[in-house]
């Protein structure tokens, strides 16, 4: 029989005790792995989401980390303008009431076109730009804010907006595109979705940490927010008994944004590619860590 993924740091020590190269996907690469692996010379991801890895302890133990820094744009990014449309035309409130019974085109409120909607992306990288390019048809505005983005890189097609609340102020549907850092941990809290438009929506398949789970609770039960998407949570898979997977404004997908077929097979190769890299000229081709074994 195959042997089972790893899903723990203790699941990892124990296959991988004499490991030089690990390619991980979700297992936690932790301080313990590090310290317990002493032969580890590189790990790399076939993403492009390194959380997974605790970077400080790879540096500490002079391990390289490599990663696919443009894995699965297009996946992430069609998926994400697909859940904003399903939300704008209420696709999951009809599937749900007409195989209830119920046959009311009207029952769930105001249907926009989405040409009279603006599109915000809070993130202004790889897969917010592949986002704004698949909302762009459908869209009447595409609006980003990304403050590490210089005016010189800053895509055409794409206005900017000056600051975060003005992102959140002017769009319709924000569609969030941030990595999970310190400073950006519950960035979608109550004071920013309370400067939405009545009746917006939100987006998430970037991560989960990134919004306040009883702030966006409290958004839906308002009518602050008409609905919202969410494709990934904290943690996943997330408690059956969280209220935001019970109510009648959310759709979630379980964290299936990033996965084709071909997107998976092209991260996999590039993730060994990068081991054969470092094995020929002592460096992955693209890396978040530089190692020193």
């Amino acid at each position: 029989a195959a042997e089972p993924q790893c899903q723990t740091a203790a699941d990892v020590i124990r296959v991988a005790e004499d490991a030089e190269a690990l390619i991980v996907l979700y297992a936690p690469i932790t301080h313990e792995v590090f310290a317990a692996l002493p032969h580890l010379r590189i790990i790399s991801l076939p993403l492009v989401g390194v959380d997974a890895v605790d970077l400080e302890a790879a540096r500490e133990h002079g391990v390289w980390v490599a990663y696919v820094p443009d894995a699965c744009v297009p996946e992430v990014g069609v998926h994400a303008v697909a859940m904003a449309l399903a939300l704008v035309r209420h696709l999951p409130f009809y599937d749900r009431a007409v195989r209830e019974g119920r046959w009311d085109y009207e029952e769930p409120g105001v249907l926009r076109r989405p040409t009279h909607l603006t599109f915000g992306l809070l993130g202004c990288g790889r897969i917010a730009r592949q986002a704004g390019a698949s909302a762009a048809p459908s869209f009447g505005r595409v609006l980003a804010y990304d403050p590490y983005v210089p005016a010189e890189n800053w895509p055409d097609g794409i206005e900017r907006a000056p600051n975060i609340e003005t992102l959140f102020r002017d769009s319709d549907v924000i569609s969030l595109h941030a990595p999970i850092v310190a400073e950006t941990r519950h960035i979608v809290d109550t004071a920013l979705l309370a400067r939405m438009k009545p009746g917006s929506y939100l987006v998430n398949a970037a991560r989960g940490g990134l919004v306040d789970p009883g702030a966006l609770l409290n958004a839906l039960d308002s009518g602050q927010l008409a609905g919202a998407a969410l494709d990934v949570f904290e943690p996943e898979p997330p408690d059956m008994n969280d209220p935001l997977l019970h109510h009648a404004r959310v759709m979630v997908t379980p964290h299936a944004a990033y996965y084709s077929v071909e997107g998976d097979e092209e991260g996999r190769g590039r993730a060994v590619h990068n081991i054969i890299d470092f094995a020929r000229c002592g460096r992955p081709n693209d890396f978040v860590v530089a190692g020193t074994k």
